[in-house]
């Protein structure tokens, strides 16, 4: 019985997301549109709840479904091929976006006014679409079908280039689909099909007597009817659960129509496939997949992989002497205004050690980065001026952004602005507040590790009396170090316990807890800092604490 009702409103999913209640007061749908034929004002809200009424919605539902992604596949080369196709959308659903669009394009080819008519519902469904939302994640916008999101974005000049199903537990289904603007970068754009979903799920529930029904079933189902955007969810899924192979042949077949998301995760699992193997053919070819997916999606236009594939050059992951193409390929997604190229660029010329180090142009791709609204560029620009080798004055928009990113609770930017007070720059120095700020941090993150290692070094070490608080940095590192068993094998935080018990007084806890931390960076590997964890435990078996010029 289940079978049959999920192929019952199988058609539901491909050509609504929404589902109103019955309500006395809503018009009849035949009524609204004898209403539209006589010249009268109908709204699209107004429409659209009629039509989710109408008695015969399944099969009105799947009759305009292959109709609509039809007419889009016509919409830019066969406009001449739309007449009927128009015509048959909006006979089914006369608040059809596809529809409209059909018929305003056969229509301006044939020099026919009606074409005014159907640009102008196409206008008022775009609006009805944009006031609901800004097609962000948080603010996703509200559509009738999978279809329907597809026009909006051919509607606002955008050219769809792939997609993807999500669901958590606050938006159960929603879409994401990769768009490609006139000029620029690919955007992703939101979508929210929650009640397309919970429409299919009770007609399910219905038909079934059963309450057992789920996203995941339902975008299941699709993926076998060679949705592409289904798919592509499934091997997303089988490829965070780590089965690969599963995950490639799902993925792969959500390339076959021309899906750019789909090609971005198929390349990140070949790529992951490459570092697993150990025989070097085949190691080969995976590594081949990788790059050859890359580059389809760079193709497309796509700024993420142009930034992936970039990487694996820089690193000397594809074979040496690669530096001019990884950098080529990195100054291209910074150029589609790619953050991450912008802020990878950026620690590229202040490190200097594989191209000649630029201050100027580390400052350039931070500012950039920070213009576009990337948080992590705007911590970086300010700590880009607040390092030693930096000889630059600390602006007062780096000080601004810090604020701004410390407002959405992040600890990082808490921590910036306490050694900003505690140095005294671009500020009154204060230890009051700068103490604050680093209390702030702790309580923001109580959890991570590095926000309070960072507190405590900076506590328990520094050499400005008065905001050396050593009980304090005592207090939190012990919290981290005896919940968190990862934290109590890293030998730097195991270094920072040493200090704080140090600079409390206790040394031979110090000194066991320092002879730990020595152990723990051999056994580890770590020889880069063995000599400053030997210089350390020296002073500490010297009766003497650690004092260091921070923050």
């Amino acid at each position: 019985m289940q079978n049959l009702a999920v192929t019952t409103v199988f058609c539901c999913l491909l050509a609504i997301s929404g589902c109103a209640t019955t309500s006395p007061q809503t018009a009849n749908y035949l009524d609204l549109i004898e209403s539209v034929q006589s010249g009268e004002d109908v709204s699209v809200q107004e429409m659209r709840r009629a039509f989710l009424e109408t008695p015969d919605l399944p099969q009105r539902l799947q009759q305009i479904a292959p109709l609509e992604r039809q007419a889009l596949q016509l919409l830019i080369d066969e406009p001449l091929k739309l007449g009927a196709i128009g015509t048959a959308i909006l006979d089914i659903y006369y608040g059809s976006l596809a529809g409209h669009l059909a018929l305003a394009s056969f229509y301006e080819r044939v020099e026919d006014e009606t074409a005014e008519l159907h640009r102008d519902w196409a206008k008022r469904i775009v609006t009805a679409i944009g006031t609901d939302g800004d097609g962000s994640r948080k603010q996703p916008y509200r559509v009738l079908s999978g279809p329907e999101a597809r026009s909006y974005l051919i509607a606002l000049g955008r050219s769809p280039v792939g997609s993807i199903y999500q669901s958590d537990k606050d938006r159960p289904f929603m879409m994401v689909i990769a768009s490609k603007p006139p000029t620029g970068p690919l955007v992703n754009v939101f979508f929210n099909l929650g009640d397309a979903y919970s429409f299919v799920a009770q007609q399910i529930r219905e038909a079934s007597q059963s309450d057992e029904f789920t996203p995941g079933a339902l975008i299941g189902f699709l993926a076998q009817r060679n949705d592409s955007a289904a798919q592509a969810f499934i091997g997303t899924y089988l490829a965070s659960e780590d089965r690969l192979d599963e995950s490639i042949n799902w993925l792969s077949a959500s390339i076959r129509s021309g899906n750019v998301l789909a090609n971005l995760n198929l390349a990140r699992v070949w790529w992951t496939k490459a570092r697993r193997q150990t025989d070097e053919q085949a190691r080969e070819e995976a590594v081949a997949r990788a790059v050859e997916n890359y580059r389809r999606a760079i193709t497309v236009g796509s700024d993420e992989a142009m930034y992936m594939l970039a990487v694996l050059y820089l690193r000397d992951q594809l074979g040496p002497n690669k530096l001019q193409t990884g950098i080529e390929l990195m100054e291209q997604a910074s150029a589609l205004e790619n953050t991450q190229a912008l802020i990878y660029l950026g620690q590229l010329y202040f490190d200097g050690r594989q191209i000649e180090r630029d201050l100027g142009k580390t400052a350039g791709y931070f500012v950039q980065a920070a213009e576009l609204g990337n948080d992590f560029a705007k911590l970086q620009y300010a700590r880009f001026l607040m390092h030693p080798d930096v000889d630059r004055p600390f602006e007062r928009r780096a000080y601004d952004w810090l604020r701004e990113v410390a407002s959405q609770d992040n600890p990082d930017a808490m921590l910036v602005i306490g050694n900003l007070y505690a140095r005294g720059v671009h500020v009154n120095r204060s230890f009051r507040r700068a103490f604050r700020w680093f209390r702030k941090a702790i309580a923001s993150a109580p959890k991570d590790a590095s926000i309070v290692n960072e507190v405590a070094w900076t506590l328990a070490v520094t050499n400005l009396d008065r905001l050396r608080k050593p009980r304090y940095a005592l207090e939190i590192m012990t919290g981290i170090m005896e919940s968190d068993l990862k934290a109590r094998q890293t030998p730097a935080y195991l270094d920072t316990w040493a200090a704080a018990h140090a600079a409390s007084g206790d040394f031979d806890t110090a000194v066991d807890l320092q002879t730990e931390a020595v152990e723990q960076a051999r056994r580890q590997e770590q020889h880069a800092v063995i000599d400053v964890l030997l210089e350390h435990l020296d002073t500490f078996k010297a009766g003497r604490p650690v004092i260091d010029p921070i923050p």
